[in-house]
Formats: C-alpha cells, structure tokens, sequence
C-alpha cells in the first residue's frame, strides 16, 4: 500500500520496514516486537494497532506527498534530505560515501565522468550505488513539495 512512501522515508533517514508481502498479523507482531510506528491506509488495521497498544499512523491520503506531510506533522518528525543520513531506498541498510575510483566498474561510464560523489549500501546483499544524477531532480522536487506542504499548513 505505501511502497513509495516507504522508500522516500528511506531516502530521509527514516529507518523503514516494508514488504506487500506481510500479513496483518505479520505487520502486528513486528511493529509491538520491534518497537515500530505502524503506517497504514486499512483503517481496519489501524484500529487493531491502537488497541494492541502500537503506536499507529493512518495515512488515507492518495499522494505519497501529502502522507509524508502528514506523517511530519502527526509525528513530529524532522524532514532532512541528506545524503549522508539516508538509508537505501531498495533494502533500508545504511548508505556510506563512496571513493569515486572505487565505483568505476560498479556504474556506467558516463555516469562515472559526470559525477564525482557516491554513497554505497551497506547490506553485501544489495550494495546498490547512489549518487546525485538526474532522478535527483525528482527527489529534490518531492521535498520541496513536502516543505511547501507543511509551510501551507502551518500558515492555515
């Protein structure tokens, strides 16, 4: 339900456990184990969570921008978009700056004589590349979104 919500929370450092595939009581079980915040769009389950004593968040709006803003607000969380404090958007490990010469048969050719900083995943398994290219734009565009959200909201 909340895929991309997920992973931007990821690229704002927010430590996030995500899978369609978990079962309600799957997600249950989790969030008390772990100490998790539970997010959802099934009211139903939200209910379930609160009465299990888990700290839940009901996120019903349609876009991803205007949950992320909300889950700001409800939770008083800090929006920061550093890439020095994100997690990976695919596997939630830590990201860590890269040495540029140590990406240079890890990404394509052209992408390695445009841009000079890189963050690495830390899960072995995973180990994706990041770095600041042109899907950046997007992201940057997605926090602005949200700032201006939580500015608008603030103002009302």
């Amino acid at each position: 339900m909340l895929g991309r919500t997920a992973r931007f929370l990821r690229l704002l450092g927010f430590d996030t456990l995500y899978s369609n595939s978990f079962s309600d009581p799957e997600l249950l079980r989790i969030a008390k184990d772990e100490n998790r915040i539970l997010l959802t769009r099934d009211a139903e389950l939200y209910q379930r969570a609160v009465k299990l004593n888990i700290t839940a968040y009901y996120l019903g709006e349609k876009n991803y921008t205007d949950r992320i803003t909300n889950l700001i607000i409800k939770g008083n969380f800090k929006l920061n978009l550093d890439p020095s404090n994100s997690r990976c958007a695919t596997c939630n490990a830590k990201i860590v700056p890269i040495l540029k010469d140590e990406v240079k048969d890890k990404v394509p050719e052209g992408t390695f004589s445009v841009f000079d900083e890189f963050w690495v995943c830390t899960n072995e398994d995973c180990g994706k590349i990041y770095y600041q290219g042109p899907h950046w734009v997007n992201i940057t565009k997605t926090y602005e979104q949200i700032r201006k959200n939580l500015k608008d909201m603030k103002c009302k």
